[in-house]
């Protein structure tokens, strides 16, 4: 078991929080989930804090729950989509584990949330345009971040997932 994070950024829909938690199964460690902590610690979903606060409330409060939640070793983390817009995150993260990107083509993050209402950025008419435009503006911080990237784009989940595994096995030379 590692002591060291294993950290899981990509975007919204890509499958951070389906592959993380089989990762963390299969490697024994703990799984941890920043979206589902910041809701939980805000007594509210995701999408009520943005309505009610907004998106710059929403990142104050993942920051606060990255520092938590990163500060511990050992772990499977699955991050919010966005989470790379702040450096201090990004700091957070890699200080204590290996930053994996989740890459994934906007045509199969459509496919995993069009009819997926709890994603407040994606909350549009035409979410695969959306999706598109974010995936395009975000996609330069996903790799300047990652340590690991992994393409799980054709992927089923356990392949998916067996490709996660076998990138961070080979990094940490195991």
């Amino acid at each position: 078991m590692l002591n060291k994070n294993i950290v899981l950024i990509g975007f919204s829909g890509c499958g951070k929080t389906t592959i993380g938690r089989r990762l963390a199964r299969i490697r024994g460690m703990e799984f941890a989930d920043t979206d589902v902590i910041l809701e939980a610690e805000a007594g509210m979903p995701i999408t009520k804090i943005f309505e009610n606060f907004g998106e710059d409330y929403f990142r104050g409060l993942e920051t606060e729950t990255i520092k938590k939640t990163a500060s511990a070793g050992g772990r499977v983390i699955a991050t919010g989509g966005g989470c790379v817009k702040n450096e201090k995150n990004m700091r957070l993260l890699a200080d204590n584990g290996v930053i994996v990107y989740l890459k994934c083509s906007a045509s199969k993050i459509f496919e995993n949330v069009k009819h997926d209402t709890t994603r407040p950025l994606l909350n549009t008419d035409d979410k695969l345009k959306r999706i598109e435009e974010m995936l395009e503006q975000r996609r330069e911080l996903y790799e300047k971040y990652a340590q690991l990237t992994v393409d799980i784009s054709d992927d089923g989940l356990w392949d998916a997932v067996k490709k996660a595994d076998a990138a961070v096995a080979l990094h940490f030379h195991e």
